[in-house]
């Protein structure tokens, strides 16, 4: 469903989609409201209308088309209204009619902050909120509104922004975060006393657990983009 909205953006090299944000479907629900009795409120006075000739055929069959026309507006505002983010940047499409689109993006190396918001009482029943993020030096940020749990986008896009998790050329790297000071003293301790073969040997146990690791973060970024587009 999302191959459509992700040709919009161009990938850069060694760039991979991880979710696709979009509001909570259950938000859509006073507009699917007007649209449903723009379409069936007609039927009601179909006799009456029709009796009329011309002009009575012409009053049915518009509240119907109006209908349709703001029922494929609201899923055009609602597909491409979301938040695109990758292993490198966050991308915001802010579609404000059938006819205008604003793109904003933010490289991770540009994210100052990021945050979430949940107010009244329907945003805590049913788990939707706002995220916001906060670009460096400057007012500037990017928001997507009624977001279904905000608080796993924030942590998705914090896990991917942690500087730990960085390579050499600034991509997000998917491995743990490093242990904390004492555990990782420990480990210093214990290193210093083994032989080359025993470090030869623990280099290789690295290695593989590294891999391990990597693969399953990334397994888990990647549902939590899937379960995204399926609770919308």
């Amino acid at each position: 469903m999302d191959e459509i909205i992700v040709k919009k953006v161009t990938l850069k090299a060694g760039e991979e989609i991880v979710a696709v944000v979009r509001n909570f479907g259950l938000t859509l629900w006073p507009k699917i409201l007007v649209a449903a009795f723009l379409i069936i409120a007609p039927f009601f006075f179909l006799f009456p209308l029709f009796g009329r000739g011309y002009w009575g055929v012409a009053l049915f069959f518009l509240p119907i088309l109006l209908g349709v026309i703001f029922t494929i507006r609201t899923f055009v505002l609602w597909y491409y209204n979301a938040f695109i983010i990758t292993n490198r940047r966050v991308v915001d499409i802010d579609q404000r009619g059938f006819f205008e689109r604003v793109v904003s993006e933010a490289d991770f190396s540009e994210i100052k902050d990021i945050s979430h918001r949940r107010k009244g009482i329907w945003q805590t029943i049913f788990r939707y909120g706002n995220v916001r993020i906060q670009i460096s030096d400057t007012d500037i940020g990017l928001e997507i509104r009624n977001v279904r749990a905000p608080e796993d986008i924030q942590q998705l896009i914090s896990d991917l922004l942690h500087p730990a998790r960085r390579k050499p050329d600034g991509t997000p790297d998917l491995s743990i975060a490093p242990p904390d000071n004492e555990e990782f003293k420990i480990i210093k301790e214990n290193v210093a006393d083994l032989s080359e073969k025993q470090l030869e040997e623990l280099d290789s146990l690295i290695r593989n657990r590294i891999r391990q690791i990597k693969l399953k973060r990334l397994e888990e970024i990647k549902n939590i983009g899937r379960d995204e587009g399926c609770s919308t």
